[in-house]
């Protein structure tokens, strides 16, 4: 039985674990693995759709069931990625007491302080903090190859059927959550030959063969068609800078100390009456060492065949790293041990080793969806994959869809990927249909932008958003709008050379869409102001700004460019239903002085339409 004095130490090592891994859940967007995981999640055939991915099915088959009971939103997928972080953290400390049980052979190390370490160390990894704030199944992983380690301890010391059932199952069932963690039965299996011996070797064995067989089915099913798909694709080759980036993600900038410290936590530290001391061998100190040497080893080795190298994959490493930075803290005696724990806390709160920026999918989507319309065609088109904004844009939310009725969604990197033989037919037939698009690009193919010029589409607007991808540079993502219209007349000419090619206006909210064209050479900034004025010609709202939102001022124009322009209207809350006008005019400022331009007819304000609208607060 643990004191209240362990118990508190428990809990506050859980709650500081709980703070690290959700203090930031939400911040980031979603990026394209996450979206990739939902995607599999709510596909109709999940069979055919994981064909095509890289990773065995028993992750996304669970976030199927866990999206059904908990919804679809950012923080309930991630959540399903942050529980088993948190009972990774119990698990640990039992595993722990097993270690320490098969060291010196006490009653499963109840009074020993690497238990207690070894969680603390584990809620310090920043791998684990960064990867339970992702929907993907990193978190699971380690969850159950610390299962599967711990069953085997436990099987190992008291030799019942129960735990070699229970590691067999744990073997098994990581394995089917991804296919690196066979490297950690790999280490098991080396252990066993090396440390165990008899009938006990041969049961160990057997139970890795078992839980081998376990996946055969799986395999027979998809696991030929999974090899080579572009997911394989996307690894690393071993560098100088890769390696980097492996020691600081796992080892932490105090690589050094945090290695010194692990490689002390291999021997068990026996101090003599006269404070001399001998370091140890432990044979249990084979299992972490394999455990640590092999799946990086192996990486490499099958890197070279089937690339795979990412250094989140090696995460099945961090309870070992966790461990022996325990078990090597436990053998320095206080003071110092206190000392080292405090700078390994303090560093672990206040440093962040393990992170990367990612794009802002979120805001790209809400971009695209805050101007597109009821009738307009939403395209994405991400190198890697689309599947992030494929979520933002059709989710099914309690609060609705991001993306509005009436919007047709489609993404060509799937049309592309899994139906190449009719992705050059289909295309320009699905552009056809629709006179404005919307195409969210972050890619080198450029199939679409060949097609709308084809079709006569002109470019009317380009959000672009930048983003700061590390080592790989600053990453331009572009939301652009293509418009297809009549040669008709414009609906007005102002004297400056601009005219207003088309107008629509947009009732819920309330916004007026124009498009702008100029024929001659425009060497000012003209500002565009459209008001709402009531029946007594009082303003009731206005917005004023350059053409689409400030981002286009005309003194950059082409000739005959068209170029975009929205303008919402917030009216009062005092605005009561009636009759009321739209009117557009243009100016600029010279000297201080507002200059107002006159349309062609010598009017200073241009009505674009007159409408009743209605104020559903409006008692009168």
């Amino acid at each position: 039985m643990f004191s209240d004095r362990r118990w508190a130490i428990i809990t506050l090592i859980l709650l500081l674990g709980a703070l690290g891994r959700t203090l930031h859940i939400s911040e980031q967007s979603f990026w394209v693995d996450e979206g990739y995981a939902f995607y599999h999640a709510q596909s109709p055939d999940l069979l055919t759709s994981l064909a095509r991915d890289t990773h065995p099915p028993l992750y996304f088959a669970a976030l199927r069931l866990w999206s059904e009971l908990a919804g679809h939103s950012e923080l309930a997928l991630r959540w399903f990625s942050l529980l088993p972080s948190m009972l990774s953290l119990a698990l640990i400390f039992q595993l722990a007491r097993e270690l320490i049980a098969r060291r010196t052979g006490a009653s499963r190390g109840q009074k020993h302080s690497a238990p207690y370490l070894a969680m603390l160390m584990l809620v310090l990894a920043d791998a684990e903090n960064f990867l339970a704030a992702e929907a993907r199944h990193y978190t699971w992983l380690v969850f159950l190859v610390t299962c599967s380690m711990l069953f085997f301890l436990r099987w190992i010391r008291q030799s019942r059927r129960s735990a070699h059932l229970s590691w067999i199952l744990a073997a098994a069932l990581m394995v089917y959550t991804h296919y690196i963690t066979a490297f950690a039965g790999v280490a098991q299996g080396l252990y066993a030959l090396i440390c165990l011996r008899g009938l006990q070797r041969k049961r160990a064995l057997s139970g890795l063969v078992l839980a081998a067989l376990a996946l055969s089915p799986w395999l027979l099913l998809v696991g030929t068609k999974q090899v080579g798909n572009s997911g394989a694709n996307w690894s690393v080759h071993l560098s100088p800078a890769v390696i980097r980036d492996i020691q600081v993600k796992f080892f932490t900038e105090q690589w050094a100390f945090v290695l010194a410290l692990m490689l002390l936590g291999l021997f068990t530290v026996v101090y003599g009456r006269d404070q001399l001391y001998r370091l140890r061998w432990e044979p249990a100190s084979w299992l972490l060492l394999l455990w640590l040497i092999l799946p990086f080893s192996l990486t490499l080795i099958a890197n070279e065949f089937l690339p795979f190298l990412q250094p989140r994959r090696l995460t099945l490493w961090t309870p070992a790293i966790a461990l022996l930075l325990a078990l090597g803290l436990s053998n320095v005696r206080p003071p110092i041990r206190n000392l080292l724990i405090i700078a390994l806390l303090v560093y672990g709160v206040f440093q962040v080793d393990f992170y990367r920026v990612k794009p802002q999918w979120r805001a790209v989507a809400e971009l695209t969806t805050r101007y597109a319309v009821s009738g307009d065609l939403v395209l994405t088109d991400i190198a890697g994959g689309d599947y992030q904004l494929g979520y933002y844009l059709q989710r099914d939310l309690p609060g609705g869809k991001l993306l509005p009725d009436g919007i047709r969604y489609e993404s060509l990197k799937i049309q592309r990927d899994f139906y190449p033989e009719t992705y050059e037919s289909w295309l320009p037939q699905l552009l056809d249909r629709f006179d404005t698009i919307w195409l969210m690009h972050w890619s080198n193919d450029p199939s679409a932008f060949n097609w709308l010029r084809e079709l006569g589409f002109a470019r009317t607007a380009d959000f672009l958003h930048a983003h700061d991808g590390g080592a790989s540079g600053a990453i331009d993502m572009h939301v652009y709008r293509y418009d297809r219209f009549a040669e008709d007349p414009p609906l007005v000419q102002f004297n400056n050379g601009m005219a207003l090619k088309t107008a629509q206006i947009v009732e819920k909210p309330l916004r007026v869409d124009l498009l702008w064209q100029t024929g001659e050479e425009l060497h000012r900034d003209f500002t565009v102001s459209v008001k709402l004025l009531d029946e007594n010609d009082l303003m009731v709202a206005q917005h004023d700004s350059q053409p689409q939102v400030n981002l286009r001022p005309t003194s950059g124009w082409h000739i005959d460019e068209t170029v975009f322009s929205p303008h919402e209207l917030e009216s009062s809350r005092n605005w009561r239903s009636g009759e009321y006008r739209i009117v557009i005019e243009l100016y600029f400022f010279e000297a201080g002085q507002l200059v107002t331009i006159p349309t062609a007819s010598g009017s200073n304000a241009f009505t674009l339409a007159t409408m009743h609208l209605e104020n559903a607060n409006d008692s009168g």
